[in-house]
């Protein structure tokens, strides 16, 4: 008898499609136009449609590459001599020279935009987010450490701003605090520094989380020796990983770390012996001084949630249009599906406007224009904010690809793995609950931010605006009239961080509705007041049972 035969099914699931994300993305676009004076606008609007036409068609594969290639330590040679040698895919220094060639850095620096610059580098960071296997952390703590070294030490900064700044052949800076001891402690550190007469300092101890071990220089906290205890014997120092024949300047690379996401960028354990650097600004003030990097890089960080957030709701929003179910219906026509992706698109309109206020708020304060007070708390509660919020779309928006979302080689997994790491970098949400509130203990800080969600709510006002206002003035209400209560700091600030949220919505929907005659914003608007903006205050006893 004939074998049976069976035709093998010839079908193949059509894959999404990355398309340029200015252009398709109407919600960082129509943000973008309202926060920038029109001038500005249309000089941005190209260059930023420039920069997502090659996010899409050289950053895309050549982050893949990096990802599946990730770094190699290399501790000795066949010979047994210490080389420490950290061998990198040249696709993933490709990706770091590409964005430096699009201003990653430079923009904010340049002058080109004006107050508006650190916009439009904003937008840059989300657009590449999800593409470039994470080149964006180098590059952030280079802008973070030009903006410390202009602030801090004029000498410094006439050496290595120039250097980092550039669009070709730039370097690269590494921001080095967390030590085994403290963690996000900083006033624990254990790194020594000691004079050698000649106006450097050796230092010597171990970083714990380096991630920029293929950086030029660095800025490290160590204690001078004889320094008090604590935080305020902390000293901020500026170093050159390699010495001019190449050689490491005392380091010795303890191990790559083996992490959950971040694959394609290096990051080591490393000793420092012996390792000569130069104080920035002189001894003392290390934690103010290192303020100012962590300022740039927390603004920076904020965008990586939109960023992860926006890439795969692109994604699963053409993926809709391909993907039939029951009956050959596509799943764009699913009520269920359109009405779950219209939640997350709520939540993600509310993220970019977030995290675009708060690098608006980091220009205008370099710029000398803008409310110090208001940024210090504002920032903070963007980027504690947005990275909760990532963690939580993206794993939805894993889910909307069904199987096919749980596959390594679709690239979905790799971007919520990679989004994961940003409510830890530059602090986790704790800290940065703890920050807001020392913030909000000067009472012109608590009036500043009570003023501006005002101000938000009166700048575009429309009928259909009102109703969500009155809600968001009932939670400014709740939240100010709540006693003081560390238990209770994560709950307020996460209230404060989605009033906020809501108030900034409520002026790009009321600028939407009068400006273009578009109610897509107002619809945001409404289903991210329908869920309650200030969570409950936390049970009085619930401490006895956190350790059991």
């Amino acid at each position: 008898m004939p074998a049976e035969q069976f035709e093998v099914d010839p079908f193949v699931q059509e894959a999404p499609r990355l398309a340029n994300r200015w252009t398709a993305d109407r919600v960082l676009r129509q943000a973008v136009r309202r926060l920038l004076p029109a001038d500005v606008f249309a000089k941005a609007a190209e260059d930023l449609e420039h920069a997502a036409e090659r996010c899409v068609t050289e950053m895309a594969p050549l982050g893949a590459r990096a990802e599946a290639n990730p770094p190699r330590h290399v501790p000795y040679d066949a010979w047994g001599n210490r080389v420490d040698r950290i061998e990198i895919d040249p696709a993933w220094t490709e990706l770091v020279a590409l964005l430096q060639g699009l201003g990653a850095v430079a923009i904010p620096h340049e002058g080109t935009y004006g107050p508006h610059s650190r916009v439009v580098q904003a937008v840059l960071f989300q657009m590449a987010q999800a593409v470039s296997a994470t080149a964006l952390c180098p590059l952030g703590m280079s802008d973070g450490a030009v903006a410390c070294l202009r602030e801090h030490d004029a000498g410094l900064a006439a050496r290595y701003v120039p250097l980092l700044t550039r669009r070709v052949g730039g370097w690269t800076s590494g921001q080095w605090m967390t030590e085994k001891e403290g963690g996000s402690d900083l006033s624990r550190s254990g790194t020594v520094a000691t004079p050698l007469g000649d106006g450097t300092w050796a230092l010597r101890g171990t970083k714990w989380f380096t991630s920029a071990t293929t950086a030029d220089i660095a800025v490290a906290l160590a204690r001078p020796a004889g320094a008090e205890r604590g935080s305020r014997g902390l000293s901020l120092f500026a170093l050159e990983l390699r010495r001019p024949d190449g050689s490491w300047n005392g380091l010795r690379v303890r191990r790559l770390k083996d992490k959950y996401g971040t694959h394609g960028l290096p990051t080591a354990e490393l000793d420092l012996d012996g390792t000569v650097a130069t104080p920035v600004g002189g001894i003392g003030d290390g934690i103010a001084k290192i303020v100012t990097v962590l300022n740039v890089a927390r603004m920076e960080s904020a965008q990586a949630g939109p960023g992860a957030t926006g890439h795969l709701l692109q994604l699963a929003r053409d993926y809709a249009r391909r993907r039939r179910v029951r009956g050959g219906v596509p799943l764009a026509e699913s009520p269920v599906h359109l009405g779950w992706l219209a939640e997350i698109a709520a939540e993600y309109e509310a993220m970019v406007q977030m995290a675009l206020r708060a690098a608006q708020l980091v220009g205008l304060r370099e710029s000398g224009s803008g409310d110090e007070r208001l940024a210090r708390v504002v920032v903070p509660l963007a980027k504690m904010s947005t990275a909760r919020q990532a963690v939580r779309t993206c794993s939805e928006l894993l889910e909307s690809f069904g199987g096919a979302g749980y596959l390594e080689d679709t690239g979905i997994p790799q971007v919520l793995r990679d989004v994961q790491v940003q409510s830890i970098w530059e602090g986790t949400t704790n800290v940065l609950a703890l920050d807001v509130m020392r913030a909000l203990a000067d009472p012109e800080a608590a009036a500043a931010f009570r003023d501006d969600v005002e101000a938000q709510l009166a700048a575009h006002p429309h009928p259909r605006v009102e109703a969500a206002a009155e809600t968001i003035r009932a939670a400014v209400r709740d939240l100010t009239s709540r006693e003081p209560d560390p238990a209770a700091c994560r709950e307020v600030a996460w209230g404060m961080a989605r009033t906020y949220q809501a108030a900034l919505l409520a002026a790009q929907a009321g600028w939407a509705l009068t400006t273009l005659d578009d109610q897509r914003s107002a619809v945001a608007l409404e289903m991210f007041v329908a869920y309650p903006l200030v969570p409950p205050a936390p049970h009085a006893e619930a401490g006895s049972i956190g350790l059991e």
